[in-house]
């Protein structure tokens, strides 16, 4: 039964019957449960339970104690060394694991270190084979050495243009060299050329000056204009039949620039 003995009207003496009657409002509160099976702990925290009590009994046998015959002071001494020893040992593992990922960003930067190698790269960004960036490297490149940023500066027609001078780059000087090239051989914005090269707009457009610069005076010493007996010693016949004057024949790039809409500004 579920209801315990006062839910029910006591028997009277007189009554013959066996069934006994409940009293109203009677509630069952008399019941048998099975006991419940405990909830396994899941695969990973009896690991991590298990983990955790090897690492305290590794622990618990790794508690230094004082060597016979060794002070306190000097027990002191050499868990202090020993911690050190350790904090030594981790640094030096962090710096090696920081090394190791700049070196990775820095392959994936858009460098001239890291396409010089690829030659259809670079003859698609500069034009140049690595053979022609080579000589042009050579003609370009200052006195003196840029790389220990000696100033070095070249006159003519009263311009100076120094490369190396003034506050150190973000950019190598070859990377310099590239941006320019790409610029005049792609024509990408400098906001672009900023993206690429992760460096600030401004930045861009000073290399860019500063080299166009550079180059006007290094390669304006270069004598380019050959003398008459060889260009015409040279020429086409079909040229000297009909152009016999055709000294040279000048092929022209157009790139776009931003310009004011104002034609008198254009002007200036």
């Amino acid at each position: 039964s579920h209801f315990k003995p006062e839910c029910f009207y006591a028997k009277s003496a007189t009554s013959n019957k066996q069934r006994r009657r409940l009293r109203p409002h009677a509630v069952p509160t008399v019941f048998t449960f099975r006991p419940q099976p405990k909830e396994r702990p899941s695969a990973d925290a009896r690991r991590d339970v298990a983990a955790v009590r090897v690492l305290d009994a590794a622990q618990r046998k790794r508690v230094p104690k004082p060597k016979p015959g060794e002070s306190e002071a000097e027990f002191a001494l050499r868990i202090q060394l020993e911690s050190e020893r350790k904090r030594n040992r981790e640094l030096e593992m962090e710096v090696e694991r920081q090394k190791n990922e700049i070196t990775l960003l820095k392959s994936q930067l858009f460098r001239y270190a890291n396409i010089k190698d690829d030659a259809t790269q670079l003859e698609f960004l500069t034009g140049l084979t690595p053979e022609i960036w080579t000589s042009v490297w050579t003609i370009l490149k200052p006195d003196d050495g840029i790389q220990s940023r000696k100033t070095a500066i070249r006159e003519r027609e009263g311009r100076k243009v120094a490369l190396g001078a003034g506050r150190k780059s973000e950019l190598s000087l070859e990377d310099e060299l590239m941006l320019t090239l790409v610029r005049l051989r792609l024509g990408r914005l400098e906001g672009e050329l900023g993206y690429m090269f992760r460096v600030d707009i401004g930045t861009v457009s000073r290399i860019i000056h500063k080299w166009l610069s550079f180059m006007y005076l290094r390669f304006g010493m270069i004598p380019m204009w050959p003398k008459w007996e060889e260009v015409e010693r040279s020429m086409p016949e079909v040229f000297r039949r009909k152009y016999p004057n055709t000294f040279i024949i000048i092929d022209a790039t157009e790139l776009r620039v931003e310009k004011p809409s104002s034609l008198s500004q254009q002007s200036q």
